[in-house]
């Protein structure tokens, strides 16, 4: 299909000064399908595709303020042509790639990548010159050729740069989550999976990637909610809680449309669920699938904003503070913890949202659906939600190809 995106430059900490443009640019991707996530590294200068096309592509913000991949050519521009200097575009899985996750850069330039084939897989950005096996050229259908990989495993010239450090291969059907812990609980990942288990993967050594840990496998509590989804497709999405002073925890969207919190015990030394949140049905209480969640970083508050949403077309924030009592204490064992108490909801939007993010802060939250438009939401000093900002990309290329190939 022909697809473009839409990415808007954003300042960075990085020393280099940057020219900002002042709108969005308009990016031919270059997949062969459908782009079904992408994701933005710490400093927002680099984001990484991962496409139904088995492959992963990086792109970088270069000084002028325009994103380019190496693939593409120093304009960006292009359609995806052979190239077989390509260091930005790899075959990362042998199916879909559902999902992809930028690590601190403290760890140095780390990728991980969820496939259709029951896999995550670590990769690590290497400035050398080692051709990878994951790089092949493409064959004269587009699709990369995979027919001479064992003559590729050399040293040469137009070499990927990204190297296949680790397969975690433990799921028992396709992975579609996979996310990086925040800084301050070390190098792991979450992973979730069709099969309905969130699997938490920490590195031995951080200077040796080859090596990873299964710390813990989550799995389903309620055995109803697996049959209750008309897709069932287990986890759909997942974010990790970045507050420096809280435990290890998750909250976790199922294609059931729950939504629950996960917690890392010390005493019990086990995930436990410590809130179930308002999940996403219809109003006759059909559950639908959630397709997002986001927790908000924590900068000075003493609650926690969670976004998630799901196909019954809404948005919800959850408010969720640090108490005692409830069903929390009660995971909590001891209750020496500080648990968490759900305290409300409330809808923003019931239009079709199919993403949600927010900002560095936690104080705006971004939502996107298919319309071609991006909204932001704000919360005024009363605390009600409202939309700020309506972000509409150009899709009359896209709307142009489609006519054109439905004729």
């Amino acid at each position: 299909p022909n697809q473009t995106m839409s990415a808007v430059a954003t300042p960075s900490t990085a020393s280099k000064p940057l020219k900002l443009t002042s709108t969005s640019q308009t990016l031919p991707h270059g997949h062969l399908d459908y782009v079904l996530d992408m994701a933005f590294d710490y400093y927002g200068r680099r984001f990484a595709t991962a496409s139904g096309d088995r492959t992963v592509r990086v792109w970088d913000l270069n000084p002028d303020g325009l994103w380019t991949s190496s693939s593409l050519g120093s304009g960006g521009g292009g359609s995806g042509s052979a190239n077989t200097n390509n260091t930005n575009e790899w075959q990362a899985h042998r199916g879909p790639v559902h999902a992809v996750s930028w690590a601190h850069p403290e760890f140095g330039q780390l990728l991980a990548t969820a496939g259709a084939d029951h896999a995550v897989v670590i990769w690590e950005e290497r400035e050398g010159g080692f051709k990878s096996l994951a790089t092949p050229e493409r064959s004269a259908d587009g699709f990369l050729d995979t027919t001479n990989a064992a003559n590729r495993g050399t040293m040469g010239e137009g070499s990927s740069r990204w190297v296949n450090k680790a397969t975690l291969s433990d799921a028992r059907r396709a992975v579609t989550a996979v996310e990086f812990a925040p800084r301050h609980l070390g190098l792991r990942l979450a992973s979730g999976s069709a099969d309905g288990v969130v699997r938490i993967y920490e590195a031995l050594d951080t200077m040796n990637l080859n090596h990873w840990k299964l710390e813990a496998e989550v799995e389903m509590s309620d055995a109803a909610d697996a049959i209750s989804s008309n897709e069932n497709l287990g986890v759909s999405s997942l974010s990790w809680c970045t507050g420096r002073f809280e435990p290890a925890t998750l909250v976790v969207g199922f294609s059931s449309g729950r939504v629950s919190i996960y917690r890392y015990n010390d005493g019990q030394r086990s995930w436990l669920e410590a809130i179930r949140l308002p999940g996403h049905a219809t109003g006759n209480g059909v559950p639908r699938g959630v397709l997002d969640v986001a927790w908000a970083p924590n900068v000075g508050r003493s609650y926690h904003l969670i976004a998630t949403c799901g196909k019954d077309n809404q948005l919800k924030v959850h408010r969720v503070k640090r108490g005692r009592g409830g069903k929390g204490d009660a995971a909590e064992g001891s209750g020496s913890q500080l648990s968490l108490v759900y305290e409300g909801t409330e809808v923003l939007d019931q239009s079709q949202a199919w993403r949600c993010q927010w900002n560095v802060t936690g104080t705006v939250l971004a939502s996107s659906g298919d319309g071609g438009m991006v909204k932001l939401w704000k919360s005024d000093f009363q605390g009600r939600w409202k939309c700020v900002s309506e972000i509409v990309g150009d899709t009359t290329g896209v709307a142009a190809a489609t006519a054109f190939q439905n004729q």
